[in-house]
């Protein structure tokens, strides 16, 4: 595993922390690849993130390190006495605990929920699509004139 530099705290690079072995980690990249700007992207099952930044990354959070991993992942009756040199060494050692990708545009940084919400944050055009359904009803009426489809 190789060991990751300084966080890049650039408003013109993005950078996206997540696991390859998550399904929101893997659709989030995934989004991000076809944008022309510049991309850092992470892979926290093949580049290993230092103690310190993952203690930054929570810090420029407002959160504790432990926040950042999904509990249920965690093979352990009673989590409550753990301090973040714990949840480390579990994150270090089980990439797939990252509750959700980690998203870095300059100074804002925050965990990605669902795929898509990383366009949102990064604020990448979602290939024109309209944002109307808050203004127009969808159609839900039949479209096609008369077409078969087998």
């Amino acid at each position: 595993m190789d060991d990751m530099g300084v966080l890049a705290r650039d408003d013109k690079q993005f950078t996206l922390i997540y696991s390859s072995e998550t399904r929101v980690g893997t659709h989030a990249l995934s989004y991000l690849q076809g944008i022309e700007d510049k991309l850092l992207a992470i892979d926290i099952a093949k580049t290993k993130v230092a103690d310190t930044q993952w203690a930054e990354i929570a810090e420029a959070m407002g959160c504790k390190i432990g926040d950042l991993i999904d509990k249920r992942k965690v093979e352990a009756n009673d989590t409550s006495e753990f301090d973040s040199n714990d949840w480390l060494k579990i994150l270090q050692n089980n990439h797939e605990v990252l509750s959700h990708p980690i998203a870095i545009n300059g100074d804002h940084t925050r965990q990605i929920q669902n795929a898509t919400d990383v366009l949102e944050f990064f604020g990448v055009d979602s290939a024109g699509l309209k944002k109307t359904m808050h203004t127009e009803k969808p159609t839900i009426a039949k479209t096609t004139k008369g077409e078969k489809f087998k």
